[in-house]
């Protein structure tokens, strides 16, 4: 039962945290995972802390706060290979493909607030991450690392990790109100002071619509506050409390009937549901010398999603009721080592999640009087990792980066339908890393790395099926960035990223077996330009290939054939027009490609279908006043009819024209 889970949990935890306060090596991290507080810095620059790979992307805060987005999840719009499929469900954590991996509900990425996971495990899909609850005017900076290329993060980072850093010093002050097509209303705020030694920053986030079609009802509302305090020049702490919640209706999926008919907006109802997430996370830093610090960090929060589908003869409800707590401590160590520099981080986490998960038939959407129980099931799931990594600069031209993981994971799940208590089969998984940048002249980066990650089996089957293994993902980066001027950077990557051991289903005997094999490939290219002092022009180019290697599930071969569903070209271009008064304007242009529609067995010679292109522009005007400025973005101003998501039976068709209107004052 989870009272009696929580009761355990309890007391290992307990164990867990004190083990963590008196570790004297810590949980480390890219300067984003670890907080220092008193060095929050973009583009990495923080001294004392490793810096990430050179395919890494940021995302600064003056570029998130100049964007337009519909969702917080289209801040990846901006990282090259990346295409959104928006399941336009309200709130439901859609989903987006990168380097090839399709990630549903965000899935298969780390996704990081300050130090603190968003992923969740045993849910609608095994790492969950929900972008919605984070408030876009919060943050300071995103960091995204592409495939498992760092030693510093194990589960759900397979296709990469997403940091997201909030803002936690400073004197400023933010409010947005804004409104548009669709009965779309927003308001936002952020604001920060400094009081001595006291700091303290709120925010706000509201949004109301009615949807493009009948039946996509949304209410959701976010709330953040965070107090950092500078004890003494050597020790910082912080305390960030969180809040979110949301209401939400969708209609129907489309049907390839109603596609090709040019139904795009059918209302019939589908379903919607309710999510709420409370909690808080502390962080403290200590300074043990000019050289090195520690950094621990305690997070608890609760996580409670509802979600109901209507169906023609029934109502299903998908519940979940979650409780996730964690801690972790940190050390890093920036000195020279035979007068070579060199920056090593030592680490240890810790994380316990308890979750009720229940599948029914509940036709009055009223807990009680749940009709027809399918799946009622408690589990707990303890982590906890060790890892290491060093970068240390061989010469002035040579860097090299070695680092291991070391991650346990083990569970225990109690089955209320059938009075049973199953424990995982515990899961020790060491993944190793490395990279060499070589820099024969300052701008010129030349760099390789080498990565491997994991998947564990999704759901339940960590339970049902003991004889199941983790899915083995590694990763070959070979690349340039080039920054020659001030003004250019850019950034050509060429990557493999093999799967081994893939969970395949063998119907005939009746279970699930780690057979498959799979493989992307592909180049990325990104761009950004300052040919003048207040215009910006970006872009980025990507090619990848999907292949099923040796893949044979329900007795079907698929070897040698496309992966399904992955886009073959993706590229984006556009320009900002932004001086510090006045009009400002600027345009963004995507491109997605085709891919599988489905998966074609070995030898087929059939009809192929594949996924609908699309080629949609945004376009942005405005005017800057003294602290005031008034925005409208206008989205798909060609009004392209094209998919937000797609798969082999179904669509959701995207926003079509529409425009957002945006008042904002800075104090």
């Amino acid at each position: 039962m989870l009272g009696h889970h929580r009761v355990r949990f309890q007391l290992t935890t307990s164990a867990l945290l004190a083990l963590t306060l008196f570790q004297g090596h810590a949980w480390a991290a890219e300067s984003s995972k670890v907080l220092k507080l008193d060095e929050i810095t973009v583009k990495g620059e923080a001294s004392k802390v490793s810096l990430p790979p050179p395919s890494a992307t940021i995302v600064t805060g003056d570029q998130i706060q100049n964007m337009f987005l519909e969702k917080p999840l289209y801040i990846m719009e901006r990282i090259p290979g990346v295409a959104i499929q928006d399941y336009s469900q309200g709130a439901v954590a859609s989903a987006f493909t990168m380097r090839g991996l399709r990630l549903g509900h965000n899935t298969g990425v780390a996704i990081f607030v300050d130090g603190v996971p968003l992923n969740e495990s045993t849910s609608h899909g095994d790492g969950y991450g929900d972008f919605n609850m984070v408030i876009p005017e919060d943050i300071a900076y995103i960091e995204v690392i592409k495939g498992p290329s760092s030693a510093l993060y194990g589960q759900f980072a397979r296709a990469g990790v997403v940091n997201i850093i909030t803002k936690h010093r400073g004197d400023f002050g933010l409010v947005k109100l804004g409104f548009g097509s669709w009965d779309r209303q927003r308001f936002s705020l952020s604001t920060g002071r400094e009081d001595g030694k006291l700091n303290t920053v709120f925010g706000a986030n509201v949004i109301r619509q009615e949807g493009k079609t009948e039946n996509s009802d949304l209410l959701q509302g976010s709330v953040t506050g965070k107090f950092t305090y500078d004890f003494t020049d050597y020790l910082t702490g912080s305390l960030a409390l969180n809040f979110y919640s949301v209401d939400w209706d969708h209609p129907e999926y489309l049907t390839q009937e109603q596609w090709d008919a040019g139904d795009y907006w059918s209302a019939k109802p589908l379903g919607g549901g309710t999510r709420d997430r409370y909690g808080f996370n502390t962080n403290w830093t200590y300074d043990v010398s000019n050289d090195d610090f520690a950094n621990f960090i305690l997070y608890a929060y609760r996580s409670n999603l509802t979600r109901y589908r209507d169906k023609d003869t029934r109502v299903d409800e998908e519940f979940h009721d979650r409780d996730i707590y964690g801690g972790s401590t940190s050390y890093i160590w920036s000195s020279t080592l035979a007068g070579m520099a060199n920056n090593l981080t030592l680490g240890f986490d810790g994380q316990v999640e308890l979750t009720h998960t229940i599948n029914a038939e509940t036709p009055s959407r009223i807990r009680p009087a749940r009709e027809i129980v399918t799946v009622d099931g408690e589990s707990t799931l303890l982590t906890y990792s060790l890892f290491f990594q060093n970068q240390l600069d061989l010469t002035d031209a040579w860097k090299v980066t070695l680092g291991g993981r070391y991650d346990h994971m083990s569970g225990v799940l109690d089955d209320a339908l059938i009075g049973t208590s199953s424990d995982m089969d515990d899961f020790d998984i060491f993944s190793p890393k490395a990279a060499i940048e070589f820099t024969p002249l300052v701008g010129y980066t030349f760099f390789t790395t080498y990565g491997e990650g994991f998947k564990l089996p999704r759901g339940f089957d960590k339970f049902m099926y003991p004889d199941l293994k983790e899915e083995t993902y590694v990763q070959y980066e070979l690349g340039v960035r080039l920054a020659p001027l001030p003004t250019l950077d850019a950034t050509l990557t060429g990557f493999i990223l093999d799967t081994e051991d893939e969970i395949v289903v063998d119907d005939a005997a009746g279970t699930k077996v780690n057979t498959g094999e799979t493989r992307r490939k592909g180049i990325e290219l990104s761009l950004d330009y300052a040919p003048l002092e207040d215009l910006q022009l970006f872009g980025t180019l990507s090619y990848i290939k999907g292949e099923y290697l040796s893949y044979i599930n329900d007795g079907i071969d698929y070897s040698g054939t496309d992966i399904e569903l992955v886009p073959d070209w993706i590229f984006s271009f556009g320009a900002e027009w932004r001086p510090p008064q006045g009009f400002f304007a600027g345009f963004d242009t995507r491109y997605v490609g085709e891919g599988a529609k489905d998966k074609y067995e070995a030898g087929y010679t059939g009809i192929r279908r594949t996924t609908i292109d699309y080629l949609v522009t945004d376009v942005q005007l405005g005017y800057q006043y003294n602290n005031y400025s008034l925005t409208l973005d206008v989205t798909n101003v060609f009004d392209k009819r094209y998919p937000a998501s797609e798969s082999s039976s179904s669509y959701r068709t995207a926003n079509p024209l529409g425009c957002f209107l945006t008042f904002a004052m800075t104090y």
